[in-house]
Protein backbone atom coordinates (compact mmCIF):
# COMPACT_ATOMS: atom_id res chain seq x y z
CA UNK A 1 0.00 0.00 0.00
CA UNK A 2 1.89 3.22 1.02
CA UNK A 3 5.66 0.85 0.78
CA UNK A 4 5.03 -0.13 -3.41
CA UNK A 5 5.39 -3.39 -3.88
CA UNK A 6 6.51 -4.58 -7.27
CA UNK A 7 5.96 -7.12 -6.80
CA UNK A 8 -6.19 -21.68 -2.40
CA UNK A 9 -4.00 -24.21 -2.36
CA UNK A 10 -6.74 -27.20 -3.00
CA UNK A 11 -6.43 -30.53 -2.10
CA UNK A 12 -7.46 -33.14 -4.75
CA UNK A 13 -8.31 -37.58 -4.71
CA UNK A 14 -8.51 -39.53 -7.70
CA UNK A 15 -11.83 -41.57 -7.03
CA UNK A 16 -12.56 -44.15 -9.85
CA UNK A 17 -10.56 -42.73 -12.37
CA UNK A 18 -12.31 -39.15 -11.75
CA UNK A 19 -10.32 -36.25 -11.30
CA UNK A 20 -11.99 -34.33 -8.34
CA UNK A 21 -11.12 -30.68 -7.54
CA UNK A 22 -13.21 -28.60 -4.74
CA UNK A 23 -15.20 -25.46 -6.19
CA UNK A 24 -13.84 -22.47 -7.67
CA UNK A 25 -14.80 -18.77 -6.65
CA UNK A 26 -16.67 -16.87 -8.46
CA UNK A 27 -17.44 -13.04 -7.85
CA UNK A 28 -20.27 -11.13 -9.03
CA UNK A 29 -19.75 -7.40 -8.46
CA UNK A 30 -16.72 -5.16 -8.75
CA UNK A 31 -16.67 -2.06 -7.53
CA UNK A 32 -13.59 0.63 -7.95
CA UNK A 33 -11.82 1.65 -4.95
CA UNK A 34 -8.66 3.64 -3.62
CA UNK A 35 -6.57 2.91 -0.46
CA UNK A 36 -5.43 6.17 1.31
CA UNK A 37 -3.23 6.92 4.43
CA UNK A 38 -2.17 10.30 6.20
CA UNK A 39 0.02 10.95 3.31
CA UNK A 40 -2.49 10.54 0.54
CA UNK A 41 -4.49 13.52 -0.50
CA UNK A 42 -7.41 13.91 -0.91
CA UNK A 43 -8.41 17.36 -2.01
CA UNK A 44 -12.23 16.81 -3.01
CA UNK A 45 -14.03 14.57 -1.04
CA UNK A 46 -17.21 14.96 -3.50
CA UNK A 47 -15.26 14.70 -6.79
CA UNK A 48 -13.49 11.26 -5.82
CA UNK A 49 -17.14 10.04 -5.38
CA UNK A 50 -18.17 11.49 -8.60
CA UNK A 51 -15.25 9.59 -10.25
CA UNK A 52 -16.78 6.63 -9.56
CA UNK A 53 -14.70 5.58 -6.82
CA UNK A 54 -17.39 3.93 -3.80
CA UNK A 55 -14.83 1.99 -1.69
CA UNK A 56 -11.98 4.02 0.66
CA UNK A 57 -9.58 1.82 2.62
CA UNK A 58 -8.01 3.56 5.44
CA UNK A 59 -4.74 2.49 7.06
CA UNK A 60 -5.69 2.73 10.74
CA UNK A 61 -2.11 1.46 12.35
CA UNK A 62 1.50 0.01 11.59
CA UNK A 63 3.34 -2.09 13.96
CA UNK A 64 2.70 -2.28 17.99
CA UNK A 65 3.09 1.43 18.60
CA UNK A 66 2.19 3.60 14.77
CA UNK A 67 -1.38 5.41 14.52
CA UNK A 68 -2.65 6.96 11.13
CA UNK A 69 -2.92 10.52 12.21
CA UNK A 70 -6.16 11.02 9.77
CA UNK A 71 -7.56 8.39 10.71
CA UNK A 72 -10.76 9.65 12.84
CA UNK A 73 -11.06 12.47 10.20
CA UNK A 74 -11.50 10.36 7.65
CA UNK A 75 -13.59 7.53 9.27
CA UNK A 76 -16.41 10.58 9.72
CA UNK A 77 -15.92 12.04 6.44
CA UNK A 78 -15.86 9.79 4.17
CA UNK A 79 -19.31 7.83 5.33
CA UNK A 80 -20.80 11.76 4.76
CA UNK A 81 -20.30 11.39 0.53
CA UNK A 82 -21.36 8.16 0.27
CA UNK A 83 -18.20 6.14 0.44
CA UNK A 84 -18.00 2.63 1.73
CA UNK A 85 -15.21 2.51 4.25
CA UNK A 86 -12.75 -0.28 5.98
CA UNK A 87 -9.77 -0.16 7.18
CA UNK A 88 -5.96 -1.79 7.62
CA UNK A 89 -2.88 -2.64 9.46
CA UNK A 90 0.30 -2.91 8.21
CA UNK A 91 2.39 -5.37 9.58
CA UNK A 92 6.21 -5.12 11.67
CA UNK A 93 8.31 -8.68 11.80
CA UNK A 94 8.60 -8.29 15.67
CA UNK A 95 6.80 -11.43 16.66
CA UNK A 96 3.83 -10.36 18.42
CA UNK A 97 0.92 -10.54 16.08
CA UNK A 98 -1.84 -10.89 18.58
CA UNK A 99 -0.31 -7.17 20.39
CA UNK A 100 -0.47 -6.14 16.96
CA UNK A 101 -3.79 -6.91 16.12
CA UNK A 102 -5.20 -5.94 19.93
CA UNK A 103 -3.44 -2.12 18.92
CA UNK A 104 -5.29 -2.35 15.29
CA UNK A 105 -8.43 -3.16 16.79
CA UNK A 106 -8.36 -0.58 19.88
CA UNK A 107 -7.68 2.03 16.81
CA UNK A 108 -11.05 0.88 15.01
CA UNK A 109 -13.46 0.27 17.60
CA UNK A 110 -16.22 2.50 17.01
CA UNK A 111 -15.44 4.06 13.90
CA UNK A 112 -17.87 3.80 11.32
CA UNK A 113 -17.20 0.56 9.02
CA UNK A 114 -18.30 -1.01 5.73
CA UNK A 115 -16.37 -3.65 4.56
CA UNK A 116 -14.16 -6.25 6.31
CA UNK A 117 -10.49 -5.51 7.94
CA UNK A 118 -7.48 -5.78 6.18
CA UNK A 119 -3.81 -7.64 7.53
CA UNK A 120 -1.21 -5.72 5.08
CA UNK A 121 1.63 -7.89 4.89
CA UNK A 122 4.13 -7.78 2.76
CA UNK A 123 8.20 -7.28 1.69
CA UNK A 124 9.92 -10.32 1.39
CA UNK A 125 13.13 -9.41 2.68
CA UNK A 126 11.48 -8.53 6.32
CA UNK A 127 9.75 -11.97 6.60
CA UNK A 128 10.77 -15.53 6.40
CA UNK A 129 8.28 -17.86 5.15
CA UNK A 130 7.34 -19.67 8.69
CA UNK A 131 7.14 -15.96 9.95
CA UNK A 132 5.16 -14.76 7.40
CA UNK A 133 2.81 -17.53 7.96
CA UNK A 134 2.70 -17.48 11.67
CA UNK A 135 2.20 -14.00 11.97
CA UNK A 136 -0.83 -13.91 9.12
CA UNK A 137 -2.60 -17.43 10.82
CA UNK A 138 -2.28 -15.85 14.43
CA UNK A 139 -3.27 -12.40 13.16
CA UNK A 140 -6.27 -13.45 11.88
CA UNK A 141 -7.28 -15.98 14.21
CA UNK A 142 -7.25 -13.33 17.08
CA UNK A 143 -9.13 -10.69 14.70
CA UNK A 144 -11.95 -13.34 14.11
CA UNK A 145 -12.31 -14.41 17.31
CA UNK A 146 -13.36 -10.80 18.23
CA UNK A 147 -16.03 -11.06 15.93
CA UNK A 148 -14.56 -9.30 13.10
CA UNK A 149 -13.72 -10.62 9.55
CA UNK A 150 -10.43 -9.87 8.10
CA UNK A 151 -9.16 -10.84 4.53
CA UNK A 152 -5.23 -10.08 3.16
CA UNK A 153 -3.37 -7.52 1.27
CA UNK A 154 -0.03 -8.67 -0.25
CA UNK A 155 1.94 -8.51 -3.33
CA UNK A 156 1.68 -11.04 -5.70
CA UNK A 157 5.20 -12.53 -5.38
CA UNK A 158 4.60 -12.38 -1.35
CA UNK A 159 1.31 -14.54 -1.72
CA UNK A 160 2.95 -17.34 -4.29
CA UNK A 161 6.18 -17.35 -2.27
CA UNK A 162 4.57 -17.35 1.33
CA UNK A 163 0.84 -17.37 1.88
CA UNK A 164 -1.16 -19.92 -0.95
CA UNK A 165 -1.84 -22.29 0.63
CA UNK A 166 -0.85 -21.93 4.15
CA UNK A 167 -3.29 -19.61 5.39
CA UNK A 168 -7.35 -19.57 6.13
CA UNK A 169 -9.67 -19.03 3.46
CA UNK A 170 -9.57 -15.63 4.01
CA UNK A 171 -10.64 -12.92 1.11
CA UNK A 172 -7.52 -12.13 -0.49
CA UNK A 173 -6.41 -8.41 -2.30
CA UNK A 174 -3.75 -8.53 -4.57
CA UNK A 175 -0.71 -5.79 -5.79
CA UNK A 176 -0.06 -6.36 -8.93
CA UNK A 177 1.37 -3.70 -11.47
CA UNK A 178 1.00 -4.18 -14.78
CA UNK A 179 -0.22 -7.57 -14.66
CA UNK A 180 -3.79 -8.94 -13.86
CA UNK A 181 -3.67 -11.76 -11.10
CA UNK A 182 -5.08 -14.89 -12.49
CA UNK A 183 -7.21 -14.59 -9.58
CA UNK A 184 -8.80 -11.54 -10.32
CA UNK A 185 -11.76 -11.16 -10.25
CA UNK A 186 -13.25 -14.69 -8.94
CA UNK A 187 -10.73 -15.23 -6.29
CA UNK A 188 -9.49 -11.98 -5.46
CA UNK A 189 -9.42 -8.07 -5.15
CA UNK A 190 -6.66 -5.93 -7.36
CA UNK A 191 -4.89 -2.70 -6.69
CA UNK A 192 -3.82 -2.62 -10.40
CA UNK A 193 -1.34 0.61 -9.63
CA UNK A 194 0.16 2.59 -7.03
CA UNK A 195 0.58 5.54 -9.52
CA UNK A 196 -2.59 6.00 -10.95
CA UNK A 197 -4.53 9.62 -10.99
CA UNK A 198 -8.13 10.34 -10.03
CA UNK A 199 -10.36 13.49 -9.76
CA UNK A 200 -10.47 14.55 -5.83
CA UNK A 201 -6.86 13.22 -5.01
CA UNK A 202 -3.59 15.08 -5.70
CA UNK A 203 -0.37 12.90 -6.56
CA UNK A 204 0.26 8.88 -6.51
CA UNK A 205 -3.04 6.96 -6.11
CA UNK A 206 -3.34 2.91 -5.21
CA UNK A 207 -6.38 2.13 -6.93
CA UNK A 208 -8.54 -0.98 -6.96
CA UNK A 209 -10.75 -3.11 -8.14
CA UNK A 210 -12.73 -5.26 -5.18
CA UNK A 211 -15.08 -7.50 -5.82
CA UNK A 212 -17.90 -8.44 -3.22
CA UNK A 213 -15.76 -10.61 -0.80
CA UNK A 214 -14.85 -7.01 0.97
CA UNK A 215 -18.18 -6.60 2.26
CA UNK A 216 -19.18 -10.23 2.67
CA UNK A 217 -15.55 -11.93 4.17
CA UNK A 218 -16.60 -14.84 2.08
CA UNK A 219 -15.12 -16.27 -1.44
CA UNK A 220 -18.52 -17.19 -3.13
CA UNK A 221 -18.15 -21.01 -5.17
CA UNK A 222 -18.65 -21.88 -8.41
CA UNK A 223 -18.19 -25.45 -9.60
CA UNK A 224 -15.28 -26.21 -11.92
CA UNK A 225 -16.02 -27.86 -15.47
CA UNK A 226 -14.82 -31.13 -15.48
CA UNK A 227 -12.24 -29.88 -17.53
CA UNK A 228 -11.26 -27.15 -15.37
CA UNK A 229 -11.04 -29.72 -12.95
CA UNK A 230 -8.47 -32.12 -14.69
CA UNK A 231 -6.27 -28.80 -15.09
CA UNK A 232 -6.36 -27.93 -11.58
CA UNK A 233 -5.52 -31.97 -10.75
CA UNK A 234 -2.51 -31.42 -13.12
CA UNK A 235 -1.44 -27.82 -11.59
CA UNK A 236 -1.61 -29.29 -7.93
CA UNK A 237 0.31 -32.66 -8.91
CA UNK A 238 3.18 -30.03 -10.71
CA UNK A 239 3.60 -28.17 -7.16
CA UNK A 240 3.48 -31.45 -5.67
CA UNK A 241 6.32 -33.43 -7.79
CA UNK A 242 7.97 -30.09 -9.52
CA UNK A 243 7.32 -27.36 -6.93
CA UNK A 244 5.97 -25.13 -9.47
CA UNK A 245 4.34 -22.82 -7.66
CA UNK A 246 0.92 -22.47 -9.26
CA UNK A 247 -2.41 -21.57 -8.24
CA UNK A 248 -5.04 -24.28 -8.95
CA UNK A 249 -7.17 -22.50 -10.75
CA UNK A 250 -8.00 -24.97 -13.70
CA UNK A 251 -6.64 -22.09 -16.16
CA UNK A 252 -4.24 -23.16 -18.57
CA UNK A 253 -2.05 -20.32 -18.67
CA UNK A 254 1.21 -19.08 -19.57
CA UNK A 255 2.88 -20.34 -15.74
CA UNK A 256 1.27 -23.53 -15.99
CA UNK A 257 2.85 -24.35 -19.53
CA UNK A 258 5.99 -22.94 -18.54
CA UNK A 259 6.00 -25.49 -15.72
CA UNK A 260 5.01 -27.92 -18.30
CA UNK A 261 7.81 -26.59 -20.75
CA UNK A 262 10.30 -26.98 -18.09
CA UNK A 263 9.91 -31.05 -17.39
CA UNK A 264 9.59 -32.12 -20.97
CA UNK A 265 12.62 -32.85 -20.84
CA UNK A 266 12.21 -35.17 -17.81
CA UNK A 267 9.34 -37.12 -18.58
CA UNK A 268 11.62 -39.99 -20.67
CA UNK A 269 11.01 -43.81 -20.35
CA UNK A 270 11.01 -44.77 -16.72
CA UNK A 271 10.38 -41.45 -15.67
CA UNK A 272 8.31 -41.62 -12.37
CA UNK A 273 5.42 -38.77 -10.74
CA UNK A 274 2.13 -38.40 -9.83
CA UNK A 275 1.86 -36.32 -13.04
CA UNK A 276 2.82 -39.38 -15.34
CA UNK A 277 -0.39 -40.41 -13.44
CA UNK A 278 -2.35 -37.89 -14.55
CA UNK A 279 -1.27 -38.61 -17.92
CA UNK A 280 -2.04 -41.88 -17.50
CA UNK A 281 -5.63 -41.13 -16.28
CA UNK A 282 -6.38 -39.03 -19.51
CA UNK A 283 -5.07 -41.55 -21.67
CA UNK A 284 -6.94 -43.96 -20.23
CA UNK A 285 -10.09 -41.74 -20.91
CA UNK A 286 -9.18 -41.03 -24.47
CA UNK A 287 -9.18 -44.87 -25.23
CA UNK A 288 -5.25 -44.80 -25.93
CA UNK A 289 -4.64 -46.80 -23.34
CA UNK A 290 -6.34 -49.69 -21.01
CA UNK A 291 -6.59 -49.99 -17.44
CA UNK A 292 -4.04 -52.52 -16.30
CA UNK A 293 -1.80 -52.66 -19.31
CA UNK A 294 0.38 -49.69 -17.58
CA UNK A 295 2.37 -49.54 -14.58
CA UNK A 296 0.93 -46.66 -12.47
CA UNK A 297 3.36 -43.24 -12.02
CA UNK A 298 5.68 -45.07 -14.08
CA UNK A 299 6.06 -43.49 -18.50
CA UNK A 300 6.84 -47.04 -19.46
CA UNK A 301 6.32 -48.58 -22.90
CA UNK A 302 2.60 -48.77 -22.59
CA UNK A 303 2.00 -45.17 -21.87
CA UNK A 304 4.69 -44.54 -24.46
CA UNK A 305 3.25 -45.70 -26.93
CA UNK A 306 -0.09 -44.35 -26.45
CA UNK A 307 1.24 -41.36 -26.25
CA UNK A 308 2.63 -41.39 -30.10
CA UNK A 309 -0.39 -43.20 -30.96
CA UNK A 310 -2.77 -39.79 -29.98
CA UNK A 311 0.37 -38.01 -31.40
CA UNK A 312 0.01 -39.65 -35.00
CA UNK A 313 -4.29 -39.36 -34.59
CA UNK A 314 -4.07 -35.37 -33.62
CA UNK A 315 -1.40 -34.34 -36.23
CA UNK A 316 1.80 -33.85 -33.93
CA UNK A 317 5.40 -35.18 -34.35
CA UNK A 318 5.32 -39.31 -33.18
CA UNK A 319 8.13 -38.74 -30.93
CA UNK A 320 6.42 -39.51 -27.20
CA UNK A 321 8.16 -36.38 -26.32
CA UNK A 322 5.73 -34.58 -23.76
CA UNK A 323 6.35 -30.58 -25.55
CA UNK A 324 3.14 -27.88 -24.98
CA UNK A 325 2.12 -28.93 -28.53
CA UNK A 326 0.85 -32.68 -27.26
CA UNK A 327 0.27 -30.66 -24.01
CA UNK A 328 -2.16 -28.70 -25.25
CA UNK A 329 -4.48 -31.81 -26.49
CA UNK A 330 -5.10 -32.60 -23.11
CA UNK A 331 -5.30 -29.02 -21.85
CA UNK A 332 -8.34 -28.18 -24.11
CA UNK A 333 -10.33 -31.94 -24.46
Amino acid sequence: MEKRIITFIVALAFTAGVFFIPANVQATNIYKGVDVYEYSNISDYQQLKNSGVSVVIQKASEGMTYNDSLLSYRASMLPQYGFKVGYYHFATNNGQPVAQAQHFLNQIQGLHLDTILWLDIENQPNWTKSQAIDFTNKFIGYVQGRGYKIGVYTGLSFYYEYLSGNIGNVPIWLASYGKQPVQYPDAASWQYTAAGTVAGMVGDVDRDYFNDSIFTGVIPTKELTTLQKQICALQYQLNNDYNAKLLCDGIAGRNTSAALQGIEPLITKGHKSHVVLWLQQKLVMYGYLKEGSYKPMTYDEPTFQAVTNLQKNWGRATSGVLGLDTWSIFLNN
